[in-house]
């Protein structure tokens, strides 16, 4: 089993956000390959992965599930826990592609609802006096690779921060983006959308206040009757 979670630990390092489905297909034929069995059903997994966190946690690297709210799907992320955007590594970016990063991270996190229309992600850019910023088909290339690698995004045509983004830049996020960037009143982790009260504006996860409803029927934050629908 330790050749299988090295071998899975350096997959996700690969490929830096995971869905079940891409979880499945990498660790079904490595588990038939080396003859172990593999997790069973979703507990079984966390704890999977769980135990290899616990290898790669002293090196500033965390690998933790998330649900992301848009999408309502599981995710597998990998990430460096100490991680801020100017410090990011792209191996073969120039410097003005690596800031372009920075530039949609920050255009999105200044949003009250952190996400933009596709297009958004070309235009009115300040590359701060650079002379050579990257073209716009270099930019969707860009985008895809960092969509793909879960930083980003993509829901019908909007543009929101990924599961990587979310967890990765969390102190990074709460430091520099207060106005917009808030926390759960109830797990005082990140909350970019799920549901508002009606009253006091409030985000909370939707999860979160679906449990809290079980035992009281006031909005956790401003105390008046919850009334916000939590239907999708």
């Amino acid at each position: 089993m330790e050749i299988v979670k090295r071998t899975f630990l350096r997959a996700c390092i690969n490929h830096s956000c995971l869905d079940h489905d891409q979880i499945d297909k990498i660790l079904t034929p490595l588990c038939d390959q080396h003859q172990v069995t593999k997790p069973a059903n979703q507990e079984a997994l966390h704890e999977f992965a769980k135990s290899i966190e616990n290898t790669i946690k002293d090196l500033n690297q965390s690998l933790t599930f998330m649900v992301h709210p848009v999408t309502g799907k599981e995710y597998l992320v990998f990430t460096i826990t100490d991680a801020t955007p100017d410090k990011q590594s792209h191996p073969g970016l120039t410097a003005e592609e690596c800031f372009y990063f920075s530039i949609l991270l920050e255009k999105l996190a200044q949003q009250d609802d952190c996400h933009i229309a596709w297009n958004e992600a070309y235009s009115d850019l300040d590359f701060k006096g650079s002379t050579k910023p990257p073209k716009k088909l270099r930019m969707q290339t860009l985008l895809q690779l960092w969509t793909e690698m879960g930083y980003f995004l993509e829901s019908g045509d909007r543009l929101y921060l990924g599961p990587r983004s979310i967890v990765e830049f969390e102190f990074y996020l709460r430091s520099n983006f207060a106005d917009t960037i808030k926390e759960c009143a109830l797990c005082k982790q990140l909350v970019l959308w799920d549901v508002k009260c009606t009253d006091c504006n409030t985000k909370i996860h939707r999860l979160c206040i679906r449990k809290y409803l079980r035992t009281r029927s006031n909005c956790p934050t401003c105390g008046n009757k919850w009334s916000t629908r939590l239907s999708q």
